[in-house]
């Protein structure tokens, strides 16, 4: 399933008799590591933006610790009851998570959905965030994989993957349904209007609230509103403040007001699947 991101031909992974060593090889002979932790860089040194791009590793680990106390349980049930109702016991599927940070939404779907047989691979901008994903992955049974790579870009063969997981991290409509199967799922995750009010009452005096819209001219075969509130400690709320813009574009003041404050946040997400139809 994947591709050189220098010239798009196929990629040899180290178990093809094709590939030299420990590296992933096309036939062109360009040719990429496996790092120790597992995962391979597929983004070249001309496609970067800036020397270490992405999410550092402050931020990587605020991410970590806050999804990794299952704030955002209700989010993953409601997609994983989606697949259930869709997958079947005797087919094998390819997921992919399109800016998958440190891999949380993988790893808890191959929890749940353990009784399939799924290979899981995503890919990140921020080294920092893959590195993460791919040691803790190391402890699950099932197949993952890890890589470096923008989204706007990505190393992966054409009608490759069953399942694209986004959740809030771009990824252009033409890429997303470049890799994705006949038939193959897009669950695309996006704030609600009410995500997060509490914050934004605070940081901003014009708070005006944007409703998400479906993408055009996609195959919409449904949607969902997941909301909840929830109460969190000063330390919790700093580490969701450094997940969100929020924590660039506030003053130091309002953030701190944003932390201290002790009224339960507003947790809103709406989910969109698309399916990949080959008449559209």
């Amino acid at each position: 399933m994947w591709q050189c991101p220098i010239c798009t031909s196929a990629l040899h992974r180290p178990d093809d008799p094709v590939s030299v060593n420990n590296s992933w090889r096309c036939k062109q002979s360009h040719s990429f590591d496996v790092a120790k932790q597992g995962y391979v860089n597929l983004l070249p040194v001309q496609f970067k933006q800036s020397l270490d791009p992405g999410d550092d590793k402050n931020m990587v680990k605020a991410r970590e610790l806050f999804l990794n106390a299952h704030h955002y349980s209700p989010l993953i049930e409601t997609i994983a009851k989606d697949l259930k109702g869709r997958l079947t016991l005797d087919n094998s599927y390819c997921m992919f998570d399109a800016g998958c940070g440190e891999g949380y939404y993988l790893r808890q779907l191959n929890r749940i959905l353990a009784e399939f047989n799924i290979t899981y691979c995503g890919n990140d901008i921020s080294k920092n965030a893959v590195i993460r994903a791919a040691k803790q992955a190391h402890s699950l049974d099932s197949k993952h994989q890890y890589i470096v790579a923008s989204s706007f870009q990505l190393p992966v063969s054409a009608q490759s993957v069953d399942v694209l997981l986004q959740v809030f991290a771009p990824i252009p409509k033409t890429e997303a349904f470049r890799i994705l199967k006949n038939g193959g799922l897009w669950y695309q995750v996006v704030p609600n209007s009410q995500h997060l009010q509490e914050f934004k009452t605070i940081l901003y005096t014009d708070n005006q609230a944007h409703s998400p819209q479906p993408e055009e001219g996609l195959p919409l075969v449904h949607e969902y509103d997941v909301s909840f509130t929830l109460v969190l400690s000063p330390d919790e709320k700093a580490q969701l403040m450094a997940m969100t813009p929020y924590a660039h574009s506030a003053t130091e003041h309002k953030r701190n007001a944003c932390i201290n404050s002790d009224i339960p946040l507003t947790i809103a997400f709406k989910i969109y699947v698309y399916q990949h139809l080959e008449h559209h």
